[in-house]
């Protein structure tokens, strides 16, 4: 989303915001000082960013691509999401439902002591032997 402001000195000014534009110098640098530590912290980013233009060379608005080059990093920000009040209690659920279908499938017991069933364990479970076939 765009917003185009006329300034005073026969330029134009586009605010944009959005994902960051490809087209920013030192983008490599910004995902991974920047962009990557929100995204593991679980925020979503969103990046506010310019271009001026001048009044009497104005881009084909039409293509975006031109438009949104050389646009200049004002910030990029963090949002979390607020977790909805009913999605702890699908996620139980959820939880519960996979215990009652993995115990009734033999992939694991009421008497086994873990939190979590890592991928290549859980294969070696549910695979017979010799084949490696499904069950």
């Amino acid at each position: 989303m765009s917003t185009i402001i006329q300034r005073s000195n026969s330029t134009i000014r586009m605010y944009t915001k959005g994902i960051m534009p490809f087209s920013y110098v030192d983008y490599d640098h910004l995902v991974q000082t920047v962009i990557e530590p929100m995204t593991c912290d679980g925020l979503d980013t969103i990046c506010i960013a310019y271009r001026d233009f001048s009044s009497d060379d104005l881009p084909d608005w039409n293509n975006e691509t031109s438009v949104v080059d050389q646009l200049t990093c004002i910030c990029v920000c963090g949002i979390e999401d607020r977790i909805r009040p009913e999605i702890p209690d699908a996620i139980a659920k959820f939880r519960n439902a996979a215990r009652s279908i993995a115990l009734k499938c033999g992939i694991i017991s009421s008497n086994d002591d873990y939190l979590i069933l890592e991928g290549e364990e859980f294969n070696r479970r549910i695979r017979s032997t010799p084949h490696g076939k499904v069950e």
